[in-house]
């Protein structure tokens, strides 16, 4: 069945990686719960910021970049397939500041 991706749920263990809440290349060092599984293709659009987390509801936010693909589109407003833990919501809460405010 596979693990899962943070964003999208269950997915091969082939698509999945480590994603910084955070940007690893500023700080230089790694945090406990810095992290969030994600397919591939999710990280990247999150590093980027055209995928948040608003951390008041934990729902995920789809840019108007991505509207247009509905593989992303339907994200909009999903709940996180997990329940994340208080640092990595204070992590959300930085990349949604940064992304979405």
């Amino acid at each position: 069945q596979g693990a899962l991706c943070a964003f999208t749920g269950t997915a091969p263990d082939r698509v999945l990686e480590a994603g910084h809440l955070y940007s690893y290349a500023q700080l230089g060092e790694h945090h406990e719960h810095g992290g969030l599984l994600l397919r591939r293709d999710i990280h990247r659009l999150f590093d980027d910021g055209w995928l948040a987390v608003d951390p008041a509801s934990l729902k995920v936010s789809v840019s108007d970049e991505l509207e247009s693909y509905p593989q992303y589109a339907k994200l909009h407003d999903e709940q996180l397939h997990l329940q994340p833990q208080k640092q990595q919501i204070e992590w959300l809460g930085k990349h949604w500041s940064e992304h979405r405010c």
